[in-house]
């Protein structure tokens, strides 16, 4: 049978007032239950207000409803009032709901950081008390899980001037703690703001992974990438000619010199890289990827006297992936000639892992990953990357 709450008047003067609100509080959980009435009585007089000033005659007050928000310490079990059309909305609920999603924002953002459930229970604890239960705040991080998936299926676009490669490495926990790769997509998008394409764990890296990778951004919507930016994975080439038939591809620069400083002495490596460096002349605006090519093949030449194994560096196939930056203009060349840009965004994704020793799932790790990527797109990767506006290759 429905509650009939009873809704009496009693003039009382300040005096009782303050004598019923002593004996209140008093009471356990007392400063609660009066925060209690208050709020009821605010949200009774604001529904009286409401009917008054509609003046609706077939609109009246229609009971309660029982709802519960956070208090000063514990929940607040609260009586919505109703009306028979179903408009009247309480202000003051709504500024219990603002704090509920202020909650939940710092849940989100401390959960961002790389703090634990534990973590987050203690500080929510901290600042509002016992409000919120341990289940509550369990409940708030499985949202933000929620809200980075669907971020992360969310629909591409379908052109992306440019698409940076890497994998980053994290401990996560299975049966046991082990290495495994998350596989990171970074893209230029065609008004020239960044945003993170995919992030997806597969143990180990590999050319297979990356093909799996590149055919889930497809599925999800993109069908032409001007140019892939990546390291020098054995097999990642032929995997994106395969994906991506008719994208441009640029090896990077920087990983290309340090596999070939390693093969050279300590005492010959500076003299060594000082000349493999000025090879590649980025902002040398006539300078051509034909004339690169022969230039490393001629310096690889001098050196294989000293070090023989050179020679099978300058007898690659595909030494014009390294120069592919030079077919663009001069003012993006050192933009797109090395995976700069999505190290970097590997390394603020460490910033966040390395809160914790382990992450406790793949999945979590992800959802960190995946906020921290969220971030990025609503700070430095919404403003545009203005000088590739310069090159009509885009």
């Amino acid at each position: 049978m429905e509650k009939i709450q009873q809704e009496t008047e009693i003039n009382l003067s300040k005096k009782q007032v303050q004598s019923i609100i002593n004996l209140e509080l008093e009471k356990e959980n007392g400063l609660n239950d009066l925060f209690t009435m208050m709020v009821n009585g605010l949200m009774y007089s604001e529904r009286k207000h409401f009917l008054e000033q509609k003046e609706d005659p077939t609109n009246k007050g229609n009971g309660y409803r029982t709802a519960f928000r956070s208090g000063i310490g514990s929940r607040l079990s609260l009586s919505i009032p109703r009306d028979r059309l179903g408009v009247f909305k309480p202000v003051v609920l709504g500024l219990l709901d603002q704090q509920e999603e202020a909650v939940k924002s710092l849940c989100f953002e401390l959960y961002g950081k790389g703090l634990t459930t534990r973590q987050i229970e203690q500080i929510v604890e901290n600042i509002y008390g016992s409000s919120y239960s341990k289940s509550s705040i369990s409940r708030i991080t499985t949202d933000f899980s929620t809200l980075v998936k669907a971020w992360l299926s969310r629909h591409l676009d379908n052109y992306y001037p440019v698409v940076y490669i890497d994998a980053i490495h994290v401990k996560v926990r299975r049966d046991q703690v082990a290495t495994e790769a998350f596989y990171i997509l970074l893209g230029l998008k065609e008004d020239l703001t960044r945003e993170v394409l995919s992030i997806i764990n597969i143990p180990q890296e590999s050319a297979a992974g990356w093909e799996e990778v590149l055919n889930s951004i497809r599925e999800r919507g993109v069908q032409h990438v001007g140019l892939f930016v990546f390291d020098d994975l054995t097999g990642l080439d032929s995997v994106i000619g395969k994906v991506f038939s008719k994208s441009m591809q640029q090896k990077c620069v920087l990983h290309f010199q340090r596999n070939i400083n390693k093969h050279i002495r300590v005492n010959d490596r500076k003299v060594f890289a000082k000349q493999l460096a000025e090879v590649f002349d980025p902002d040398n605006a006539t300078y051509t990827a034909d004339q690169a090519v022969n230039r490393l093949k001629e310096l690889l030449i001098r050196w294989t006297k000293t070090y023989p194994k050179l020679k099978t560096v300058a007898g690659r196939k595909d030494l014009e992936l390294i120069f592919t930056y030079l077919h663009f203009d001069y003012r993006i060349r050192r933009m797109i000639y090395t995976t700069n840009w999505i190290e970097r965004l590997n390394k603020a994704f460490r910033r966040t892992l390395n809160m914790r020793n382990a992450m406790p799932t793949p999945q979590s790790a992800i959802t960190l990953i995946g906020y921290v990527a969220m971030e990025m797109g609503e700070k430095s990767y919404s403003f545009p990357i203005t000088n590739f506006k310069f090159d009509q290759n885009f």
